[in-house]
């Protein structure tokens, strides 16, 4: 087989989706503000899809009147300090993170790395990380997927502000079914004790978790909670979207 034509194959195609709107499909591009690879009426309609910061639980993120830690969260609360989520996980940027994970269009990630910028956390000038580190994938599900979706967006960001991403082989993950194949109790079960610590982290070091989607919040707790175990002291998570 012919690798190189497919390789340039797929950079013509990203290319291509970046010229018109990955929403709409409209063209061109040269009307894209502020998140490149948007038009300007999607740009604009990206205020329907972000959620409300002042009416969210600042552990969860879910909907809780005056932002105030939700009753949840109060009895028992994540191993995380904070959480924030871009945008909401519904059509139509339910399906471009589909497509960008799992119908091999690799250049979506730019664009949605761009939407988390232009949606960045409230509370990002108020902490200081001593590092990021993008949630793992197995070894397995990335070489069937051929990338770690939050690994993408975590470059991209360390880029943007300058940040120290951890390597690749900080933190292992073994291979368990996709947490979007399960329903909320079986997600739980899923990922116990699936992380382990393969490079000691700094004592008492501050760390921003990377991920793609928060739906129960069970992969980040399970993160956060072996990190803090071995070392870290404040842990702030950052999602593209919240379902």
């Amino acid at each position: 087989m012919n690798f190189s034509f497919l390789r340039r194959a797929i950079r013509r195609s990203d290319r291509q989706a970046c010229r018109s709107c990955i929403l709409c499909n409209g063209l061109p591009a040269k009307n894209t503000v502020s998140v490149n690879g948007l038009c300007t009426g999607c740009t604009a309609d990206l205020r329907y899809y972000t959620p409300d910061s002042g009416n969210c639980c600042p552990l969860c993120f879910r909907t809780v009147i005056g932002g105030a830690v939700c009753g949840a969260c109060q009895k028992k609360p994540p191993p995380f300090e904070r959480m924030w989520a871009s945008i909401c996980y519904r059509p139509p940027i339910s399906s471009v993170i589909h497509e960008w994970k799992h119908l091999g269009k690799p250049g979506l990630g730019v664009v949605l790395a761009n939407i988390m910028l232009h949606r960045a956390p409230d509370w990002l000038d108020n902490e200081q990380f001593d590092a990021v580190l993008a949630v793992p994938l197995s070894r397995e599900r990335r070489l069937f997927r051929g990338f770690n979706q939050s690994e993408e967006l975590a470059q991209r960001l360390c880029r943007h502000y300058g940040w120290t991403l951890l390597p690749r082989h900080t933190v292992s993950r073994a291979d368990t079914p996709p947490q979007s194949t399960l329903k909320s109790t079986e997600r739980l079960r899923n990922v116990r004790n699936i992380f382990q610590i393969q490079k000691p982290l700094p004592d008492n070091c501050n760390l921003l978790l990377i991920d793609d989607v928060f739906t129960t919040g069970a992969t980040l707790s399970e993160l956060a909670q072996i990190l803090k175990k071995s070392g870290a002291r404040r842990i702030c998570c950052w999602t593209l979207a919240r379902a």
